[in-house]
């Protein structure tokens, strides 16, 4: 018999009402069994159940309107000891790249670029290369010190971190983006390690060159990356959590503990392990199993 959590995540200040949807989610997966519930917070509840089925996922999930539902197993693993994050769109709310290009005056071009890399219509490698070729010729300097401050964290990221770095975890970002703002975002969060991309400079002018150095921290690479950071901190792969919003997160994803989509694109929300569609990354904490009473506790 397996034991497995449903977690409700409601986008209000209110409990969701369980019974109509429970009786919805046992007809679609008979097997079930439920067992005890609990209540996390004003707007965060865990429904506990067994089945015999091995591979529940989020594809045995009923949708219910205006929740986020997380299906999982229910084990020592829930509570992650390393949580990875990509950046743009998720540990900060903008994309990099487009700021950049703003700056630029090529914001309308890359955005499009961008949207159809990050709902998997476009190949990464190939939409990278073409987003950073229409910023060649900028001054690096200047756009660096543009850029930072301009960076803004998304909704309950420090308090995420913060609560994570107090029950050692580990924690990491591997972004597509750049790695003067990804080593920024590190810095300010207090993170472990982190993977970008490095925009090539002429070391005369100054300027970018319009093409990226070394390997291009695409999806396959974010995977394997995850796999190496469990290794280099001696934790297994399913104690880890990949958190992301692009198609280029769902290969570590895969490969990780569990993963979540963070106000992702459709498609991306249909193939990853789970979703979470609020205002805060804090409801992460929920996922993996936190009350709000130990919540607060540590922050």
């Amino acid at each position: 018999m397996n034991k497995y959590v449903l977690t409700f995540i409601g986008h209000g200040h209110e409990v969701p009402a369980l019974d109509t949807y429970l009786l919805k989610f046992i007809a679609r997966n008979p097997d079930v069994k439920y067992t005890n519930w609990e209540q996390l917070s004003d707007h965060v509840v865990d429904q506990y159940f067994t089945s015999d089925e091995d591979e529940l996922n989020q594809a045995n999930v009923v949708e219910y309107a205006g929740v986020d539902v997380v299906l999982q197993r229910d084990d020592e693993y829930r509570r992650k000891r390393l949580c990875v994050f990509d950046m743009d769109s998720t540990l900060i709310y903008q994309e990099v790249i487009e700021l950049i290009a703003a700056y630029a005056g090529v914001e309308r071009e890359v955005k499009k670029i961008t949207d159809r890399a990050m709902n998997g219509e476009l190949d990464f490698k190939q939409s990278l290369s073409q987003r950073v070729e229409l910023l060649k010729g900028l001054p690096i300097e200047q756009l660096y010190s543009e850029i930072k401050p301009k960076l803004l964290m998304t909704k309950g990221v420090p308090e995420l971190c913060k609560v994570l770095r107090h029950d050692g975890v580990r924690l990491a970002v591997l972004s597509g983006g750049f790695v003067p703002f990804a080593e920024y975002i590190k810095e300010q969060l207090g993170m472990d390690f982190f993977k970008a991309n490095q925009l090539e400079t002429d070391n005369e002018t100054g300027q970018l060159t319009g093409k990226v150095l070394g390997e291009i921290v695409d999806g396959d690479l974010k995977a394997t990356t995850l796999v190496e950071l469990g290794r280099k901190f001696d934790i297994p792969i399913d104690s880890i959590m990949m958190v992301g919003d692009g198609a280029n997160d769902l290969a570590a994803m895969g490969v990780a503990g569990f993963g979540i989509a963070w106000n992702a694109k459709p498609k991306v929300q249909q193939l990853a392990p789970g979703r979470l569609n609020s205002s805060t990354l804090l409801d992460l904490l929920f996922i993996m199993g936190y009350t709000q009473k130990e919540i607060d506790q540590k922050l």
